[in-house]
């Protein structure tokens, strides 16, 4: 299960997104219709919860180098 560790975001934002394309996909609805309806909502929820899961590692990351960077080097500047 170690596998799913910091993945699990991502996942059900894929699955949001490809259920999203799929109504598109299924013929029931126009392009025009699509783009005004609660699916491409959900679509572009899907595509935020990506983004600021992306966000948060990526700055994870650089506070942990920061801190790393105090501990060994705290007069550097």
């Amino acid at each position: 299960m170690n596998w799913f560790n910091g993945k699990k975001t991502y996942i059900i934002s894929a699955f949001m997104a490809m259920t999203s394309l799929i109504h598109l996909m299924e013929g029931g609805l126009t392009l025009a219709e699509f783009a005004g309806s609660d699916h491409m909502i959900n679509l572009f929820e899907a595509l935020g919860l990506s983004t600021l899961r992306v966000g948060i590692v990526k700055n994870q990351k650089e506070t942990t180098h920061e801190i790393v960077k105090q501990i060994h080097f705290p007069h550097a500047g």
